[in-house]
């Protein structure tokens, strides 16, 4: 059995020290809506809270699908960086950047780079896929386990939060799923935009989400995991190798106006089937008294995908 822990929408707070400078971009926006509110929203507390629970139940690997800062500044990635290394080293946490870690442009030495050794195939996947040029998808296995790691974090103009493959990871990914599906691995998708339509606004929607649903259609995956939407949802689709789940997560850190925290993350315990796979999936949610519940938000916690 392999178990995987999966969180989202990170929002690290507080924000540090912004200069007037650094806020002469679309930054000013992120800074005035912080202020405004979001600030009582994403709360570092509950975040500890929940990765108490999580780390104390022991995974085999997390993942962690983007928005790890808020306004993009070269403090927040460091400070993002010292937290991915709270959860564990490389070889044990997967990232990915969301539309808040690109939202201005910024050299990598100062943003996702200090993220790198959390970004990149290990050994054994790079035996499996090599790594494109650009670093994404890169793909990491452990076992019969597969993970296709994608970036959807794109820049974007004021008050857009959309996302965008592009055609060389379509390629890729395309080319990735098909070959690890020939050797009868369970094959993960990890991306920050949902990849189905139907499932965020135009100024918050993966462009190629339907050039996406095409390739999880005709190349097959067994589950795909996102954030972005800061809440949970399951959606399942018909693909070459059988049904694909698609499960979004709510935001790790988010509290609710009367103080009871929205947050949670989800867990999987993966097992091979003389039949195919199971997948039981746990949804763990924080609760107003400071501990972990259970919450059977769907009626059944347990997938067979194949």
């Amino acid at each position: 059995m392999f178990k995987l822990a999966h969180l989202s929408d990170i929002h690290l707070s507080p924000i540090p020290h912004a200069r007037r400078r650094d806020l002469l971009s679309k930054r000013i926006i992120g800074y005035v809506n912080w202020h405004r509110g979001r600030k009582l929203v994403h709360r570092r507390d509950v975040l500890d809270m929940l990765t108490r629970d999580m780390l104390g139940r022991k995974p085999d690997h997390i993942a962690v699908t983007g928005d790890l800062v808020n306004l993009g500044l070269p403090e927040e990635f460091k400070r993002a960086a010292e937290w991915l290394k709270e959860l564990g080293p490389p070889d044990d946490v997967t990232a990915i950047p969301g539309n808040h870690d690109a939202y201005v442009r910024l050299n990598p030495e100062r943003g996702t780079g200090l993220w790198q050794p959390y970004m990149e195939s290990n050994p054994a996947g790079e035996e499996l896929f090599p790594t494109p040029p650009k670093g994404f998808p890169f793909v990491r296995r452990y076992g019969d386990i597969a993970l296709i790691a994608l970036s959807s974090a794109i820049p974007t103009m004021p008050f857009l939060a959309a996302g965008r493959i592009g055609s060389t990871q379509r390629r890729y990914l395309a080319e990735a799923l098909t070959q690890i599906g020939k050797l009868d691995l369970f094959r993960i998708v990890l991306i920050h935009h949902p990849p189905v339509p139907g499932l965020a606004p135009w100024r918050r929607a993966l462009r190629d989400r339907d050039k996406i649903k095409k390739i999880l259609v005709d190349c097959g995956a067994e589950l795909v995991l996102h954030g972005h939407n800061h809440e949970g949802s399951l959606e399942r689709l018909e693909t070459v190798s059988g049904t694909c789940s698609i499960v979004g997560v709510p935001s790790a850190s988010e509290a609710m106006e009367n103080g009871d925290p929205a947050a949670g993350y989800n867990e999987y315990c993966i097992t091979r089937l003389n039949s195919g796979w199971q997948c039981e999936m746990a949804i763990r949610a924080a609760s107003a008294d400071g501990t972990t519940k259970g919450s059977k938000t769907w009626e059944s916690k347990t997938v067979i995908l194949r």
